[in-house]
């Protein structure tokens, strides 16, 4: 939607307490669509635009701006219409969902992860999956673009069996898989149908102003205008410090998720989405050059996640963990957007391919292969490497050979240093009571009391890729790494071993983690690049020693005079 350009026009508008302009026709449905889909949309100066899901199943939300807002919506009622209002400058409205119905949603059983240019072997398994008695629906994720001159391609291919009507009828489902043919499934959503619904817009004094259908557009009312969102009601869990009031540049979007419940998205240039990103995932005061690492990967995981997340949102990212954390421009800093704008296009690729640069915050002295982590095909660029030099790795022990003497030797590495805290990601320990395990296994599946706990198979870094949970009444078998974190109350890693603490009557009284480094271990490795910085190594080093034969390519300017205001 474009801003008004006319200053007297701009200003007659803004003296105004609210006026309402009525035009015909379109209506929301292309423009819902357009939120569902992975197509990409750019700036005047070709930076992508991304959508990233800011605050999650609110029923209401206090927006504003000390510029004034500028309104667009479909009235209810009316889907051909299209309206517009004004908020004026300093006035706080409320955005309220009155009413709303559920999307419609398939939980399918994930079998298989195949890159897209593998067709021949898609169809293979195909007909493996048919001769199995199982009928298979194949899905294309992800998406492509063409961006100065380059082509991004991050599709996939993702083959799926057995639909359900809930995630944990598909979750049973995928257990039932892997007893029968020894197959690591997952779980796939596929919305089959949008939510719709009604959100009232209130305006400073609490009148009812107008009610829209199924979304709100909302920019500033002049380009150097940022927009306030407030969670009114406290309801929202933020990986940023929880705070309820934070300030975004670009455009809103109040909408529906899935569940039917309000969303508010934040449309914004990557380059300004990352200038809030960077200082949410690293600190601000680390090495220059780390940031700059960080800023590039960043910004590689951003392109690499578009169609291939949220298939069931109307955004392409979220602002957590899930994707990355983003806090808008509250928590900008000097430093990192230097190393943001320093670094602006860049991203790395291994022939023409796009990497996908993912990252954790500490890989704890060895990385770990992509495909033990995630469903997604091997890539070469994404093999676990030891995160130090190649003299200390020929002399440290291998994880894989034997965790325990790994973690126990804990040799020198690039993120085993003691700023900011990297020492205790390093190495920790973390014990839980019988009790408590009890209970954690149970949220799972019940099998009375925990007796012992065995660790199937692991990767590279000596993560486990699965483990075997044995009670008094059963047993529990867990693949993949981030449910094996979350099946014991949320460990720093799988990259652990166990021991178990016999009580009087020869029972668990205690298991003990002993583990290593924070988060899933692929890709770069956080503390390990502040490691490297500070031992002289710049950023395009740092990004080769962890994305072995990839290089940086700029596929958009660097001049800082021409950069967009990417606001919309």
């Amino acid at each position: 939607m474009k801003v008004p350009s006319g200053l007297i026009v701009l200003a007659a508008l803004l003296f105004c307490r609210s006026a309402v302009t009525q035009e015909k026709p379109p209506d929301t449905t292309d423009r819902v669509s357009l939120l569902y889909s992975s197509r990409m949309i750019f700036d005047a100066h070709g930076v992508p635009l991304i959508t990233v899901g800011v605050y999650e199943a609110l029923r209401k939300v206090g927006i504003s701006s000390d510029r004034g807002l500028l309104v667009d919506y479909t009235p209810a009622g009316d889907p051909r219409a299209r309206a517009r209002l004004i908020v004026p400058s300093g006035e706080s409205w409320i955005f309220r969902l009155t009413q709303s119905t559920p999307g419609k949603v398939k939980h399918w059983v994930g079998v298989e992860s195949v890159s897209f240019d593998e067709k021949e072997q898609l169809r293979k398994l195909s007909g493996i999956w048919r001769r199995r008695k199982l009928k298979p629906q194949i899905f294309e994720v992800g998406s492509v673009f063409g961006l100065r001159g380059r082509v991004i391609d991050n599709r996939s291919y993702i083959l799926a069996v057995n639909p359900q009507d809930t995630q944990d009828q598909a979750a049973t489902q995928a257990g039932v898989i892997l007893g029968a043919f020894g197959t690591k499934a997952f779980v796939h959503h596929h919305l089959t149908r949008r939510p719709t619904g009604r959100i009232a817009m209130l305006d400073n004094e609490g009148g009812m102003r107008d009610q829209a259908e199924d979304l709100i557009v909302i920019v500033p009312a002049d380009q150097k205008g940022s927009i306030v969102i407030e969670d009114l009601e406290g309801i929202q869990k933020s990986e940023w410090r929880g705070e309820r009031r934070r300030t975004y540049a670009g455009s809103v979007l109040v909408t529906l998720n899935h569940a039917g419940k309000m969303v508010v998205i934040n449309k914004i240039g990557v380059e300004k989405l990352l200038e809030g990103l960077v200082p949410a995932e690293m600190y601000a005061n680390a090495p220059m050059e780390a940031l700059k690492a960080q800023a590039v990967v960043a910004r590689g995981e951003v392109f690499a996640k578009i169609g291939s997340r949220h298939f069931l949102d109307p955004y392409l990212l979220c602002a957590s963990t899930h994707c990355q954390v983003y806090a808008g421009m509250d928590v900008e800093h000097p430093r990192t957007t230097q190393a943001v704008r320093a670094t602006r296009g860049e991203l790395l690729f291994r022939g023409p391919a796009l990497v996908d640069s993912v990252y954790s915050a500490s890989c704890g002295g060895h990385t770990e292969n992509n495909e033990l982590v995630w469903t997604d095909p091997a890539k070469p660029e994404l093999r676990g490497i030891a995160d130090m030099t190649s003299e200390q790795a020929a002399l440290s022990p291998n994880p894989r050979e034997d965790v325990g003497v790994w973690l126990r030797a804990a040799p020198t590495a690039f993120c085993s240093h003691t700023e900011f805290g990297a020492s205790t990601l390093y190495r920790w320990t973390h014990t839980i009571r019988s009790d408590d395990m009890d209970r954690l296994v149970a949220r799972i599946k019940p099998i009375g009391q925990v007796v012992s706990i065995q660790v199937l198979s692991r990767g590279v870094s000596a993560r486990a890729c699965m483990v075997r949970v044995i009670g008094t009444q059963g047993e529990l078998v867990v693949q993949r790494e981030l449910p094996i974190r979350r099946l014991f109350g949320g460990l720093k890693s799988a990259m652990f071993e166990v021991e178990v603490r016999i009580d009087d009557q020869q029972m668990p009284s205690e298991f003990v983690f002993r583990g290593g480094g924070w988060g899933h271990g692929v890709g770069m490795c956080q503390m390990g690049a502040i490691g490297m910085a500070m031992r002289g190594y710049d950023f395009r080093q740092i990004l080769q020693h962890y994305f072995q034969g990839a290089g940086l390519h700029r596929l958009y300017g660097n001049d800082n005079k021409k950069q967009s205001a990417e606001t919309q």
